[in-house]
């Protein structure tokens, strides 16, 4: 049960979600000096005041009694920044992915599976409606050639995105990014089979997750993540670097709180055009006289990224 008001006991002990399973929560905080991973459980009132999400995420700041085998959370901060989608289960319900995080690292793979920006337009439309700065990292160089990624890319360079391609298998440009996230928290999410775990693996030097193969049969990744977990990142001196968390693979993403209104704003490749159209109304779709179409068939704005507008349109509310 949640409630937006009540008051916590002094004793009460603040930490950070490392993981969620169930009804039971790993939360990391410091027990008489130590840093630990305290098992608790959601059961009582629990004062948040996030009223149509899931009560708790990864990342999430939360206040706990200590108990030995037993502590109950009692408290959930308010998120400084989430990342959400609309819960498959029930679209009026949000899904929070993570909280309080820095970065997106969005993981997807050159080849097997294939190339999806329809995913990436996706994820970068939530990371823009929750002020969280975007990462593309394309992964399996060794299939293609980083001349020809780079063209793919060329549409979100050209939007000021950071985009990096790298090779897990061969170690190519790993370093050099793992650079990049240090000092952050961040959250990684991609499609199945991009190279997810293997990434995760080396950058945090140990076997933190199982790695598999695409299946033979579709071409498509294998969920070797089951729920949202952090990890902390450290350097070369071993020391705690920022953290990063890994979610299993989206096969569906619907945006949260977006309506058809406001797609148009949020698309950044738009901006230089939209105060020009005709009407202020416009939805850049069959109006006459809009600049944005216009913009299109002059080769202005990448016609990929305006079918994932139209694709992300069709998919909203009114």
């Amino acid at each position: 049960m949640r409630s937006d008001k009540g008051t916590i006991s002094n004793d009460a002990i603040k930490g950070e979600v490392v993981s969620i399973v169930g009804q039971n929560v790993i939360v990391e905080a410091h027990i008489n000096s130590e840093i630990k991973n305290i098992n608790c459980v959601q059961t009582g009132t629990i004062i948040s005041q996030s009223k149509h999400s899931n009560l708790i995420a990864a990342g999430d700041i939360v206040y706990f009694n200590y108990e030995e085998g037993l502590s109950k959370i009692v408290k959930v901060e308010e998120r400084k920044t989430k990342f959400s989608r609309i819960s498959p289960s029930n679209k009026n319900k949000e899904q929070i992915i993570a909280a309080n995080i820095d970065t997106l690292l969005i993981f997807v793979s050159v080849l097997e599976p294939t190339l999806n920006t329809r995913f990436i337009d996706r994820y970068l439309v939530a990371a823009k409606l929750n002020n969280i700065e975007p990462i593309i990292c394309v992964n399996k160089l060794d299939l293609s050639n980083k001349k020809y990624v780079m063209e793919l890319m060329n549409p979100y360079i050209k939007l000021g995105i950071n985009v990096h391609c790298v090779s897990v298998l061969k170690n190519i440009e790993i370093k050099k990014l793992k650079n990049i996230i240090l000092n952050k928290k961040t959250l990684i999410s991609g499609m199945s089979g991009a190279g997810k775990s293997s990434f995760l693996n080396n950058i945090l030097g140990y076997e933190a997750q199982v790695v598999k193969n695409i299946s033979e049969k579709t071409n498509k990744g294998i969920h070797t993540t089951s729920f949202s977990k952090r990890y902390r990142i450290k350097d070369d001196k071993l020391q705690d670097r920022g953290w990063i968390i890994d979610t299993p693979g989206l096969r569906e993403f619907g945006i949260w709180d977006l309506t058809k209104d406001e797609i148009g704003v949020i698309f950044p490749d738009f901006t230089d055009y939209y105060f020009r159209c005709k009407y202020t109304s416009c939805t850049h779709i069959h109006e006459p006289d809009c600049a944005v179409i216009k913009a299109v068939e002059d080769g202005e704005i990448d016609a990929e990224r305006y079918n994932s507008y139209l694709n992300i349109y069709d998919s909203l509310e009114d």
